[in-house]
């Protein structure tokens, strides 16, 4: 269970907070809305998951894509993430 402390102190549910409360815990989740690709974007995004770690694609591409999250740059080349994979299944 969440859990807040409200202005007066008293420690509730997350449900019961209302404006003006402070939470206590910190939510951290991957939200999975798709981010605006275009094609050749996400083309790129298939080639890096199928041809890693030797992709080539558009330098401007690859900046856009580790900026996304969708791609991480390792010692061995760029590496589609979890989140760049479900990027391509929601697509499908």
């Amino acid at each position: 269970m969440i859990s807040c402390d409200g202005i007066c102190g008293r420690r509730m549910a997350f449900q019961d907070c209302r404006r003006g409360l402070k939470l206590t815990s910190e939510l951290k989740m991957t939200v999975h809305a798709p981010k605006l690709l275009t094609p050749e974007e996400f083309a790129s995004l298939i080639e890096i998951a199928i041809t890693s770690p030797n992709p080539t694609v558009p330098p401007h591409h690859l900046s856009k894509l580790i900026g996304l999250g969708y791609v991480l740059e390792t010692a061995k080349g760029p590496l589609v993430t979890g989140d760049g994979l479900i990027r391509i299944t929601e697509s499908e």
